[in-house]
């Protein structure tokens, strides 16, 4: 039986988010079901990465790195 975080971490796998300004959506029109929008205003925020809060160790890296791959960002913080 493997990890916990090796097993959330599978269910990510299968799930696709996609982002695109709010200014190219045409709201008149219905969006494709198979799309997740974010549409709030963000105003003069700059670009952002989302991430997890917590729960991550050092030891968790090469799972991590596999699944992801080595072009993606991942916070530390805390005891690691």
């Amino acid at each position: 039986m493997g990890h916990e975080l090796a097993a959330a971490c599978e269910v990510w796998k299968e799930i696709k988010f996609e982002f695109e300004p709010v200014d190219k959506l045409d709201k008149e029109k219905s969006k494709p079901k198979s799309r997740y929008f974010f549409t709030q205003d963000w105003v003069s925020m700059p670009g952002v990465l989302p991430v997890a809060s917590g729960g991550i160790h050092v030891w968790h890296m090469p799972a991590l790195t596999e699944i992801f791959g080595d072009d993606s960002v991942l916070q530390f913080g805390g005891g690691t």
